[in-house]
């Protein structure tokens, strides 16, 4: 036992591996060794490459077990590759590696053992100048920095966060092994060539012309730098990388053809390689072996590369909108109320009886014997005790003959009603606490929904005709608040959202005077935030919704008149939530647009039902308040149609206070707060001065606080 747990902890210090069968260890060491052994001949510009100084640092910090025979095979394959030289100096470098973890406070040391390393085995045994110096830091500043990155590299992916670097850092450690094959060839064939061939075939499939080129240009410069021609390896293979791309596109097999082809294009018009029975034996062979590969595998490979690209930010943002609506349903539900299933009067029962009854030299002759007709009339007892006091006398039954204590049993029966409504009182405003939180979450949820659902549409603002000239308008604005009162309880909403695109709104809200102001105005200013955050009509409306039916538990909505103009494309979108009719006159005849959906805040799902208009140069646009229109809206509705008919055209806000004087004036002024908006559209409007009216029988209104005219 005592060795089965020497054995344990063995194990675990040396990277917290699983136990393992001896024969398994042995396997795992000499893919190690062999992996140390290949990095160990890898050459820049025929000297020693840092390769194994910078994977040996990352071994010796993640996976010890692993450290002694990737040493090992390292300092045999730099001795047979490189020479005997630097595998001394990677050897007596190998031995001081860790120093810095059994030092306390010497950690900091590894970056600068690392690019001592580095340096010493690529510069050891040559001829030192300035250009020489200059070489080797570049490599030491090079190993340093891939070193960092790969020990970072390793935590992230460990946990499952890979991204676009984590492929790079792949494909760079690969190019380190491919380097190393360089040397080696079996049967004509060069190793080095035919997996960078692979690799090349593989990143055009998944990536296709670009991903094939890059591939190919890693390759090339990676040959290139043990000692090769630099434009001979990067050209042929980076013309080889971008047709195997190219003809990926037809079917992703044609990738082996297209890099044949791109190969030999271009050694026939640009130059021929080095070794060319060497070179074109490992194309082909690799070439031939992607053949075989299966469908499934290159679909795997394309799905896992998509994963790693960076998501788009607006996809991001809305499933994290999503996840936080699904909270919020979560915690909804935390808050729903269970009914009780045990009556008020049984509980009160039992309380009476255990504070008294029990304590009584009578209780077995009471609630054993006579259980039944006890408890009955104890019942009808405390549930008296809930509307009235009682007393001794109200006791009834053979209850009241046999008791000996009915003062106190009234006591307790009155006292225990008490608290009983109490507690039932604290419990129905708990209730309600937590069904107003949970109608509050509920409601919030929805609305984040919604906006995950419902994201900005850049292409609603893009989407605009480049070549007509926006059509201008001008705005006028009259209101009146309800006779006797100072605050109107309507509100109105004027806002560039872009230098083509203006929104128009009115809102009534329940009721009148500074009630109702806040409502409309609560309303108008959300809708205006939502709307500049580039949110379509229907959102906004259905967030301003979400917003007053969250407020409390009472009553508490608006009516919503919204007309967004385009004014670039010349259209216009009118959304109506409960509100009056907006009006459109052109050529001399008027038209209405009507709502029948139920003002916003009043049930938790509101129907919206954008209306979409053309509109030309002299249209005018009057909306209106239901406090204009006459107790009997559909005559209300006629009269202004036609007076509308008969309207002289003046300027915005001139039109704007006739209609409303008419309109109140001549029909039970100042039974509700009222206001207009007329909208005219375009430059070449015939605008007359109100002298010309003649003998029109318009009377103006005297407003007491005049609102500018608006321009645009």
């Amino acid at each position: 036992m005592t060795g089965e747990v020497s054995t344990i902890k063995h194990h675990g210090s040396s990277g917290g591996a699983p136990l393992k069968s001896r024969p398994q260890r042995w396997r795992e060491w000499l893919g190690v060794a062999l992996g140390g052994a290949i990095l160990g001949q890898a050459m820049i510009y025929h000297h020693a490459a840092p390769f194994v100084v910078i994977f040996a640092a990352l071994v010796w910090q993640k996976r010890r077990v692993w450290y002694g025979p990737f040493m090992v095979g390292g300092l045999v394959g730099t001795a047979l590759g490189v020479g005997w030289l630097p595998a001394l100096i990677l050897l007596a470098w190998g031995l001081a590696v860790p120093l810095p973890w059994h030092r306390p406070g010497w950690q900091f040391t590894k970056w600068p053992l690392i690019a001592l390393g580095a340096a010493a085995v690529f510069g050891v045994g040559q001829a030192w100048d300035v250009y020489f110096l200059i070489i080797v830091l570049s490599i030491a500043a090079g190993a340093t920095l891939l070193s960092y990155l790969l020990l970072r590299e390793w935590d992230r992916v460990l946990v499952g966060d890979l991204d676009r670097r984590t492929l790079v850092l792949g494909l760079a450690s690969l190019g380190c092994l491919i380097a190393g094959l360089a040397g080696y060839e079996v049967l004509d064939v060069n190793p080095s060539l035919f997996l960078g061939s692979l690799v090349m075939l593989a990143a055009a499939a998944v990536q296709g012309a670009a991903g094939g080129a890059v591939a190919g240009a890693t390759l090339g410069v990676t040959l290139a730098l043990r000692g090769g021609s630099p434009h001979e390896m990067v050209g042929i293979l980076v013309a080889g990388g971008f047709l195997a791309g190219w003809f990926e596109v037809r079917h992703w097999r044609l990738a082996s053809v297209g890099l044949v082809a791109g190969v030999l294009v271009y050694a026939i018009f640009i130059e021929l390689p080095s070794s060319p029975q060497t070179f074109w034996i490992s194309i082909v062979a690799a070439a031939i072996l992607f053949q075989v590969v299966p469908e499934t595998l290159v679909a795997l490979g394309r799905q896992w590369v998509e994963s790693l690209s960076p998501a788009n930010p607006a996809d991001l943002f809305k499933e994290r909108l999503t996840r936080i609506a699904d909270v919020m349903k979560e915690m909804a539900r935390a808050f729903r109320v269970d009914e009780e299933t045990e009556p008020p009067q049984t509980q009160l029962v039992q309380v009476v009886v255990d504070t008294t009854c029990k304590k009584c030299s009578l209780y077995r002759a009471c609630w054993e014997d006579e259980f039944y007709r006890s408890y009955r009339a104890m019942m009808e007892l405390c549930a008296r005790a809930e509307d009235v006091v009682v007393k001794a006398e109200d006791m009834s039954g053979d209850l009241a003959r046999r008791c000996i204590r009915p003062d106190e049993i009234a006591r307790a029966a009155n006292l225990a009603a008490r608290r009983e409504q109490e507690r039932a009182s604290l419990t129905l405003r708990i209730n309600e606490s937590r069904m107003l939180a949970q109608l509050q979450l509920t409601g919030l949820a929805q609305l984040v929904l919604e906006m995950a659902n419902d994201m900005p549409d850049e292409s609603r603002k893009s989407g605009r005709h480049a070549h007509v000239e926006p059509i201008e308008y001008r705005v006028g604005l009259a209101k009146r608040p309800r006779r006797g009162g100072v605050v109107s309880g309507d509100s109105e909403l004027i806002a560039d959202l872009s230098p083509t695109r203006v929104v128009f709104g009115l809102s009534d809200g329940m009721g009148v005077g500074p009630r109702a102001a806040w409502e409309s105005g609560t309303a108008m200013s959300l809708l205006e935030e939502l709307l500049r955050a580039g949110f379509s009509q229907a959102l906004a409306v259905r967030a301003v919704n979400s917003t007053l039916l969250l407020r409390s538990v009472d009553d508490h909505f608006a009516t919503l008149d919204l007309v967004l103009l385009d004014r670039e494309a010349r259209r216009m979108e009118m959304v109506k939530v409960a509100a009056s009719p907006t009006f459109i006159r052109r050529r001399g005849d008027v038209f209405e647009i009507r709502s029948h959906a139920l003002p916003v805040g009043i049930v938790p799902e509101v129907t919206i039902d954008p209306v979409t208009t053309m509109v030309e140069s002299g249209d005018v646009v009057v909306m209106v308040t239901d406090g204009v229109l006459d107790a009997d809206p559909r005559r209300g509705e006629a009269r202004l149609k036609q007076f509308l008919r008969e309207l002289p055209m003046a300027d915005a806000q001139m039109m704007a206070e006739t209609i409303l004087s008419f309109m109140l004036e001549s029909s039970g002024d100042g039974r509700d707060d009222a206001l207009v908006m007329v909208i005219l559209l375009g430059r070449s409007v015939d605008v007359k001065r109100v002298e010309e009216f003649g003998e029109s029988p318009v009377r103006e209104w005297k407003r007491l606080t005049r609102v500018p005219e608006r321009h645009g």
